[in-house]
């Protein structure tokens, strides 16, 4: 996979986790979560994936559940042949990914795009931690013609 397959925005089509050990899956943001990658030519990497219709948080709770049902990071990436993703963190919502590689294997079918993390641990209901990759689904973004707002076909 070369760099300029890559090149551009994303939209997401679908998101969950897969229990390594098990295979059992869930899925974090619900059935149709929101989000958008970005892959600059200068070689920047942005990522934001949030749940939709989720009320405006009113109460510092709310807010701090808001915060928590997000991923947000963004650092520099490199391409590793033949079919790995690797951004360098510099900046994120969840300060232990700040200074690591978050590694992600690529599968590219036209426009639509596959992530799969390394695994991750993650915690369980029982706040135990758990083994698991994310599976990522995308569809490029496609400009108009006309100049209005892109929309993911």
């Amino acid at each position: 996979m070369r760099e300029a397959d890559l090149l551009g925005a994303w939209i997401l089509r679908s998101f969950h986790f897969e229990e390594v050990s098990t295979g059992r899956q869930w899925e974090p943001f619900g059935p149709h979560p929101a989000g958008t990658i970005l892959l600059h030519p200068g070689g920047r990497f942005f990522a934001l994936i949030t749940p939709t219709g989720r009320p405006s948080p009113v109460t510092e709770a709310e807010q701090a559940a808001a915060f928590r049902d997000l991923v947000a990071y963004s650092g520099t990436y490199r391409i590793e042949p033949p079919d790995r993703l690797v951004t360098r963190v510099d900046i994120s919502w969840f300060p232990r990914w700040i200074g690591t590689e978050q590694l992600r294997h690529c599968t590219l079918d036209g426009d639509d795009l596959e992530l799969v993390s390394a695994p991750l641990d993650m915690p369980r209901g029982d706040g135990e931690p758990v083994a698991v990759f994310a599976r990522v689904a995308w569809r490029r973004e496609v400009a108009p013609p006309d100049g209005a707002a892109a929309v993911a076909p």
